[in-house]
């Protein structure tokens, strides 16, 4: 997605959907938003017992696991799939996820940092011109 920068410019951002969380990721400085889906959207872990039980071709026997709820599920999943491509959640100084803020229908939107970027060290014009754009494309109003 092709996004409207400052002074004219425009900024590509890459958009990942997962089954309910979306990542919005700018490549050339390596800043990312994950955003989170509505709690009230969430479909529970299964309760049958036997969508949970699992065979374990390691130890040849089945297992009883509980199960996840979707947005655990994809949480995890989307985690894994974004650190394939070298992106990881951003901590903040306390050691906890860095909040990016709300989106304008209130989901939450976290932070994401990439390891692969095309910019060694991006200046301060080049982060705020990718905040930006991911702010917009992701629906997060301005600070």
């Amino acid at each position: 997605m092709t996004v409207p920068g400052d002074g004219g410019d425009s900024v590509e951002v890459t958009v990942v959907e997962f089954a309910a969380h979306t990542a919005y990721l700018e490549p050339v400085t390596g800043t990312g938003f994950l955003v989170l889906p509505k709690p009230d959207d969430d479909v529970p872990a299964p309760t049958d017992a036997f969508v949970e039980v699992n065979w374990s071709e390691q130890s040849r026997e089945y297992s009883y696991s509980a199960g996840l709820s979707l947005h655990h599920a994809d949480w995890k999943h989307a985690l894994h799939e974004l650190d394939q491509e070298g992106w990881f959640l951003l901590d903040d100084d306390t050691g906890a996820v860095e909040v990016a803020g709300r989106t304008s229908d209130g989901r939450a939107a976290v932070c994401l940092c990439g390891d692969g970027t095309f910019i060694n060290y991006p200046d301060i014009f080049d982060i705020r011109r990718a905040l930006t754009a991911l702010r917009i494309a992701a629906d997060l109003p301005a600070e």
